[in-house]
């Protein structure tokens, strides 16, 4: 802990400021209209320069996995999507078939969009801790409530992972399944995980009305973010704003 604060009195820029950064990124790629490469081309490179900038260990790549299996999912629904005559189609090269031309539009959008947000996410990660999190969200003077639902939801995330990887490794253990069977026992391990996740935040709860919790999560040692950051992120929103509109 006690490193932990020596490292948040060194940084030049505040938690709360490198938040706010994040926020206006993950709302510039949200706006970004992907038919435009100029626009797309610049966030990515202010991606790949987050994930330089911070060190990001390429096995981070990984968190990818899920959003491109959604994605090929939504691809194999398109190639069933019954098609109109009225509706606009296009044609996949080499096999020929057509698909919904505003469906493989929107998924394209869709993927690029959370491919863009995921990687900033992960970058921004490296370099604040759940410490910073929570330091970050209260120097932003959000509504108490608001700081400790999102400083909760943050740092479950890695009790998620942990308890999906917990299950897939006793799935394993058993036989790899195909076929049909893999399917009803992802749907069983997809409900044993929920579960799990209701009961630990049950006990959580618990544990911190245990501890006397009265709707904010105490913190020391922290910094309100400054006028001169708030002053950067006020000249970073034009800026952002003008790059998406090119």
């Amino acid at each position: 802990m006690a490193e932990a604060h020596r490292r948040d009195h060194r940084s030049v820029f505040s938690p709360s400021f490198w938040l706010g950064l994040l926020a206006l990124l993950i709302a510039a790629c949200t706006a970004v209209n992907v038919g435009r490469g100029l626009p797309v081309t610049a966030l990515a490179a202010i991606t790949v320069t987050a994930f330089v900038a911070t060190r990001t260990p390429l096995r981070r790549l990984s968190r990818l996995l899920p959003l491109f299996s959604f994605g090929l999912f939504c691809f194999l629904l398109l190639l069933i999507v019954p098609l109109d005559a009225a509706m606009e189609t296009a044609r996949l090269p080499v096999w020929g078939k057509a698909v919904p031309l505003q469906g493989m539009w929107f998924l394209g959008a869709l993927m690029v969009k959370s491919t863009l947000i995921v990687l900033l996410t992960t970058a921004f990660a490296e370099r604040l801790s759940e410490r910073d999190l929570l330091a970050g969200l209260t120097g932003l003077a959000l509504p108490a409530k608001m700081v400790s639902l999102c400083y909760l939801m943050g740092k479950g995330v890695r009790s998620l992972r942990d308890e999906a990887m917990r299950l897939v490794r006793a799935r394993d253990a058993r036989g790899r399944p195909r076929g049909l069977r893999a399917v009803r026992i992802g749907a069983a391990m997809a409900q044993v995980l929920m579960i799990r996740l209701g009961r630990r935040a049950e006990n959580q709860a618990f544990a911190l009305c245990a501890r006397g919790y009265a709707g904010r999560l105490a913190i020391v040692q922290w910094r309100h973010i400054s006028a001169l950051e708030v002053a950067a992120l006020a000249v970073c929103l034009p800026a952002l704003t003008w790059l998406i509109l090119l």
